[in-house]
Parts: structure tokens; sequence; C-alpha cells
């Protein structure tokens, strides 16, 4: 066995077993290579990686520990025809749920053309987040394009939970968070015995929307985004909380769901590992005719800041283990969820990303995402990447709840407002 499952990593995977939680972040890229390149880049990227490695079980007590059962990573082709077949595929992916008692935790789709091709990284999120993700797709394009470049193999961490805490521990301001431990949870199996998550019900579908900002509309926004001190993600998820409140009417309390990336905290320091390594930050909302996006924005990144100090993702991490102590159903962590995460945006912003553009002959055109459908009421799943110079979106959304054309709304809607943004900078 490995090691047990950290809090997090713990309640993803039992809100699995109620909805499918796993993801999706996508890569386009030109220049070609053959599919046995492919196939032996993943070989490698299972080597660096330990989770990569690993199934999910349970003790005698019902607590998941993950444990190394090497599978070969699991790889799919199709045939790249036209512009958005991609698209499709990630839909499908994302409406297929893992078997948790079965290694690897990941799999991977090739949409291939010998001049544009997508690679397609799908993860359970128990062992993956949004940043891991593209790490991996760049050591995935690392080992195609450039075979010979070396790659360290990185060591199995333990979750960041427990990082966060032996910091805060050190931190004579903070609470001591001892007795929080999830080890010490009632032993009593919970309902957690069926390694499938249900599936969707079949009037119920996965739908992606795709788009982005050329390379010049992405400097104008951060143009502007400094000028009005506040922060890129603070105005993407202004521009959206001001197209929900037009589309539906509603003004008052909208709440916006937005990750937040932890490694900064953590010791020794993480940065390309690939795990949970994530927090969430829930922020509020009185969309008043009185406010412009940059006053929310600004109101938007002053919470956020809050709810980034290690004092306060601490704080959290102590209230989920206690939760976790009550040996929770599936249904139940499903129900704190929906209770806790009640929200009428989701933007997860991975920001501007530095990994390099060129793999030998394989050049990165895009990162989309992350996608995901969280089963989450007003689901709204934007995914924004930086790369290039360029920001690429996606929206994840459930059909018939939000139909195409409701997103296609949402989408404009939120692109007028930033568009509004870009113009003004010039005047």
């Amino acid at each position: 066995m490995h090691r047990p499952l950290s809090t997090g990593e713990h309640s993803f995977w039992l809100y699995d077993q109620v909805a499918p939680f796993h993801f999706v972040v996508t890569a386009q890229i030109t220049g070609e290579f053959s599919i046995s390149q492919l196939e032996q880049a993943l070989v490698a990227l299972q080597q660096r990686h330990p989770l990569l490695r690993v199934c999910i079980v349970t003790d005698a007590s019902g607590q998941p520990w993950f444990k190394e059962d090497v599978a070969k990573i699991p790889l799919r082709v199709v045939q790249r025809i036209r512009e958005q077949d991609w698209v499709k595929e990630v839909e499908k992916e994302l409406t297929q749920p893992f078997d948790w008692s079965q290694a690897p935790l990941l799999r991977v789709v090739l949409v291939h053309s010998p001049e544009v091709s997508e690679i397609i990284v799908t993860t359970q999120h128990s062992i993956s987040d949004g940043l891991s993700s593209v790490y991996l797709l760049r050591d995935i394009l690392q080992a195609v394009g450039t075979p010979d470049s070396e790659m360290q193999i990185l060591p199995l961490r333990p979750g960041y939970e427990e990082l966060i805490l032996e910091k805060a521990a050190k931190s004579p301001s903070l609470p001591s968070p001892e007795n929080s431990n999830n080890e010490s949870s009632p032993s009593t199996v919970n309902d957690s015995t069926s390694p499938k998550a249900e599936i969707l019900p079949e009037d119920q579908t996965v739908r992606l929307l795709t788009w982005s900002l050329s390379s010049e509309e992405t400097a104008l926004l951060i143009s502007r985004c400094r000028q009005e001190q506040t922060s890129v993600h603070a105005a993407i998820c202004a521009a959206f909380l001001l197209a929900v409140s037009q589309n539906s009417g509603q003004q008052y309390n909208l709440k916006c769901l937005s990750p937040i990336d932890i490694r900064r905290h953590l010791a020794p320091l993480i940065v390309e590992d690939c795990g949970y390594y994530a927090s969430v930050g829930l922020t509020t909302h009185d969309i008043t005719p009185d406010l412009t996006l940059w006053d929310i924005a600004r109101s938007l990144k002053s919470q956020l800041h809050e709810q980034m100090a290690l004092d306060k993702i601490a704080q959290k991490v102590t209230a989920s283990q206690a939760f976790l102590a009550t040996n929770p159903s599936p249904n139940q962590v499903k129900q704190a969820f929906d209770d806790g995460y009640s929200h009428e945006v989701l933007v997860s912003n991975l920001g501007r990303l530095n990994i390099p553009q060129q793999f030998g002959n394989i050049q990165l055109q895009a990162i989309y995402g992350p996608a995901i459908a969280t089963h989450l009421k007003n689901e709204r799943f934007i995914g924004v990447a930086t790369v290039r110079n360029q920001m690429f979106f996606t929206c994840t959304y459930l059909y018939p709840e939000t139909s195409p054309a409701e997103a296609v709304q949402l989408q404009q809607a939120a692109m007028q407002q930033i568009n509004y943004c870009k113009v003004a900078v010039n005047n």
C-alpha cells in the first residue's frame, strides 16, 4: 500500500461515487509524431509521477488508500477530420466515470491528424488538479518531441493538508489543528462499496463550449486589469457574474467559486508534482446597477485574497477533517458540497502558463480547460488558460438543464463585458 488518502482526496473519492468527479485538460498541437512515440511518452510519464500508478483500495475499517498497481495508461486514438472533433471527445470523456479500484486513474485520448492534433488528458480528481494536468501535458509533449531529454522521477508526496497543518502549527496566531486528523475517524464501514460512480441520467448530457481571445485582446485585458488594480481572474469572474445577473434578472447575493492554487504555501516546495494542491474560495456579490465590472472585480479579488491566507486554508482543512471524522456516506458528502458550494458562477483560471511552446518539431498551440461536470446546481464551469499570450476558454454545462443557446448567450454577454473593458482602455 502507498498511503491513506488525504482529506480532500478522500472527499473527492466519496463524491465520485454519487456523481462522476473527474476533469479534462486538452492541449492542441501542430507537428508530426507517431502513435508509438506517444505510447512511449506515456510510459515515461507514469514512471515520473507516483499517483499515475495507483488505484484506491479500502482497509478493514473502510478507510481508502492509494495502492500501487501498475497498469498502462489507456490511450484512445481518434482520427481528426473536423476542427471541433476534439470537443465531442471531451464531452464523451466527462460522462465516462473511472473505476477507482482499477489503476491508473488517468486516461488519454489523441485526436490525430498530420497537421493538427489534440491530446486530451482525463484525470480522477483525487489524484490531480488543473495545474497538475498542465504539467502532465508538458511532460508528454517533452517526451514525444525531445525523447532524449531527461525526466526526473518524482517522490510520492503526502496530501497537501498534512503540509499545510505542519506549517500552520508553526505559526503562533493559528489554532492548533490537533485532534482533527481523519485517521481517527470511526471504524464503521460506510457505503463506499461500489467502485463505479452512478452514470448520468440518460436525458442529461455534458456539453462543452470553447472560445478564445486573440493575443491583442488578451494583452488589452491584462493591461486594463493592471490599471484598475485588480486581477484578470477577478475581471473574468465579474464579467460572468454580470452576464448571469442580466440573463436571469437576479441581482442580489450572487456567489462565485474560484479554485485557489496553494502550492506557494507548501514546503518542501511542490511545483510540478501531480496531485491535488488546491483550495476553493467562495465570494458573494450584490450586483446593483451602480456597480461597474471593476467594482465587482476589486471586491472579488479582496474577498479571495483573505481566503488565500495560510490560516484560512488551515481552518478549512480542520473543518473538512472534522466532517470526515463523522464517517459520512457518499450521499452526505454530495449534500455537503451542494450546501457549502452553492454558486451562480464557477471560474477555474489556470493563469498564464509558464511552459515551453516548442518541443522538438511539436508546437503547442493552445490549452483548453479544465473542463469538469461538478453536478452541482447551476452547472456552469468556466475554465481559463493563457498560453502563447492568448486566453483560451471552456464552458462545461449540463443539457437540457442549460441549452446550447443559453450557454452561448451567457458566453456572449460575459465577453461583451470584457470587450467593453478592452475598448475603454484605448480611450
